[in-house]
């Protein structure tokens, strides 16, 4: 008779653990589905700061070619002019009302890269910043990468942030300013931090390599 009472419950309680068991088990791959996701997001922001990044090199870099153009030419008929000109900006400014056909033009083109190329790239960038809650964080928990990583993205914010000021009170109905520069003669700011580019593949590169 006990037997035949006890069955019963061993039962139930067998059911109860398996129950549970596969209720644990279901936590387990939400939790871990919910991770993946996390980190699927955590990803796609990094390539994204990766392509504004590289957009924002190669604009600077077009834009820089550019800016030597037009001091080689200017030096070249102007030279007896120049003496008090500083940096790249201050010659252009100096020399903007004896600018010939080209170097109008090239000037124009210049400038046009600082409104419609830098600019909206560094406001995507600014964004980018105000929207991130893991990256720019320095914890314990974070490798050496990562830190480095961080620290950057910190040095970034601040660039960014007296870059576009400059630029409101630099560029808009000023037609002979071309150029925003914050670490020039002038020291006006901030330079960019250079190592962030490299940091980025970094940190992408180990994330992407773990299994």
């Amino acid at each position: 008779m006990i037997v035949t009472e006890t069955a019963p419950l061993i039962g139930i309680a067998a059911g109860a653990v398996v129950a549970a068991l596969g209720y644990v088990g279901k936590l387990g791959i939400e939790s871990w589905r919910e991770w993946r996701r996390a980190e699927a997001q955590s990803l796609a922001q990094l390539f994204k700061l990766q392509a504004l990044l590289r957009a924002s090199r190669t604009a600077f870099e077009v834009q820089r070619e550019l800016a030597r153009r037009l001091e080689a030419q200017l030096k070249n008929e102007h030279a007896n002019d120049l003496t008090d000109a500083r940096g790249l900006e201050g010659l252009f400014s100096h020399s903007f009302s004896r600018f010939g056909t080209e170097e109008t033009e090239l000037h124009a083109v210049i400038r046009a890269y600082t409104e419609h190329a830098l600019r909206p790239i560094n406001e995507a960038m600014a964004e980018w910043l105000r929207s991130d809650f893991r990256h720019r964080v320095i914890s314990r928990r974070k490798n050496v990468r990562e830190i480095k990583l961080a620290e950057l993205l910190n040095q970034l914010d601040e660039h960014l942030l007296l870059w576009l000021a400059k630029y409101q009170t630099w560029i808009p109905g000023q037609l002979d300013h071309a150029l925003v520069y914050l670490d020039d003669e002038r020291r006006h700011g901030l330079r960019f931090p250079d190592e962030l580019d490299r940091a980025v593949e970094d940190v992408l590169a180990e994330r992407t390599a773990e299994p």
